[in-house]
């Protein structure tokens, strides 16, 4: 690499605060990732790329997009089948280029270049894959960015694969298609792989919108894998799947931004991370049975004043005293009307 492209080309990343809630995301659209860490997350990172090699070289081949260099995903079937590759249990599968080299079928996105022979390829695969075990098996919460993306069916594997780029040339397979029953396989298998490699792992589960101008199918499709995630993660006790979560990443990601996104993506930090709406909720009622410790209020950061019993009871005489007061004036005063 050349001098121009081993300097690092944008300000270094500010610093993580104290008490960050730790996620792993898989796929997903790079703003999403982003846009976590500006709200407070700690990201795993189970791919770094090399520390000399500029942000925008790192960005074209995928390291920091997300937690792994695993590409776009978001189809149930395609997270399912990597956690399957990555417990062993599937053999890679590489496109031959015309110019003798292969592409990672799996991944096509990430190294569009290609690898220049099967043991290199094989190679590197296995190390993502390896890097990709460890990962699920240390994270804490598993945040999965899902949508309806293009696929194409492998007739004779049964396997499914992201559409490639247009410069690469893949087999002439059919249009992967996406029933109901097919959401439902692909989520048990998700979940019996996790639960392999990780039995304390926590998974929620966020429906991208559709793209703008998206055709009335994709709609459709976008509205079947919300549905069929949300029923699923209500009988799992460790996944789960908030619309609300959904409209708020929606709004996030949506062209333009929002006027405050950083506040925006602290909240979608903290539900992601487990936290229920309701208690994030501004402006929320303190509860009357709790005790009141003087500690600054968590929604408006001022200090709360001590309860004293005695106190109140004072205030509470001395405005029933001003209500009679302001009874019987009220009444002088009307007497004193009609009699005129």
């Amino acid at each position: 690499m050349s001098d121009e492209t081993t300097r690092a080309d944008t300000d270094p990343a500010p610093p993580v605060p104290q008490g960050a809630v730790r996620l792993t995301v898989l796929g997903g659209d790079p703003a999403f990732s982003q846009a976590l860490r500006r709200g407070g997350a700690r990201l795993d990172d189970a791919e770094p790329g090399p520390k000399q090699a500029s942000a925008a070289l790192l960005a074209q081949f995928h390291y920091g997009l997300a937690s792994a260099r695993a590409g776009a995903l978001g189809d149930v079937r395609l997270i399912a089948q990597l956690i399957a590759a990555a417990r062993g249990e599937a053999q890679p599968v590489f496109w031959p280029q015309p110019d003798g080299t292969l592409v990672d079928a799996a991944r096509p996105e990430v190294d569009p270049a290609g690898l220049p022979d099967l043991a290199t390829a094989t190679a590197y695969r296995q190390a993502h894959l390896t890097a990709l075990a460890r990962l699920l098996a240390e994270a804490e919460t598993l945040v999965l960015p899902l949508g309806t993306p293009a696929l194409l069916a492998d007739p004779d594997g049964g396997q499914v694969f992201p559409r490639p780029p247009a410069a690469l040339l893949a087999p002439d397979w059919p249009e992967a298609r996406t029933t109901a029953r097919d959401l439902d396989a692909g989520f048990a298998r998700l979940w019996a792989g996790l639960q392999a490699l990780n039995p304390a792992l926590r998974l929620c589960l966020i429906v991208l919108p559709a793209p703008p101008g998206a055709r009335a199918e994709t709609r459709a499709s976008h509205a079947l894998l919300a549905a069929r995630a949300a029923d699923w993660a209500r009988g799992t006790a460790q996944a789960r799947h908030d619309p609300v979560l959904d409209a708020l990443v929606g709004r996030l990601l949506a062209p333009g931004g929002e006027a405050d996104a950083d506040r925006l993506a602290s909240l979608v930090v903290r539900l992601c991370g487990g936290a229920d709406l309701l208690d994030l909720v501004a402006g929320a009622a303190p509860d009357a049975d709790t005790p009141d410790t003087g500690a600054p209020d968590a929604a408006t950061g001022r200090k709360r004043r001590a309860k004293d019993p005695e106190r109140r009871a004072r205030r509470k005489a001395r405005a029933e005293a001003r209500g009679k007061t302001a009874k019987v004036m009220c009444e002088d005063e009307l007497l004193e009307a009609f009699s005129k």
